[in-house]
């Protein structure tokens, strides 16, 4: 009996070893808005989450987050998104939302 739970035991260990392993791991950037535009989906979703921690775009306006990040993907009249990759199945976006005087009051990460 403990020799059965003891193999139990060592392949799910295996199992999640191997799990890990082939999993994408996220590397967290600081923002940096030269290789924003420069980047690929899979670097800028690297800076994504400091941008959304970090609210260093809040209060700025259009003009400035056009500078800093480039054209969007999609836009709306309040509304920026960036497309962004973690390396997994589903593409995010960086939603940057704007008050009626054009300045970002919310960004944030949807899949």
């Amino acid at each position: 009996m403990i020799i059965l739970t003891n193999n139990i035991l060592k392949s799910i260990l295996i199992l999640l070893l191997c799990f890990t392993a082939c999993t994408n791991k996220i590397k967290l950037e600081k923002f940096d808005s030269q290789k924003w535009k420069k980047g690929t989906q899979i670097e800028r979703g690297n800076m994504a989450t400091h941008l959304v921690k970090s609210k260093v775009l809040l209060e700025k306006n259009k003009t400035t987050i056009l500078n800093l990040l480039g054209s969007p993907t999609d836009s709306t009249e309040t509304n920026f998104h960036y497309l962004v990759d973690f390396g997994y199945m589903t593409p995010f976006h960086l939603d940057i939302n704007f008050n009626i005087n054009n300045e970002v009051d919310n960004v944030t990460l949807t899949d």
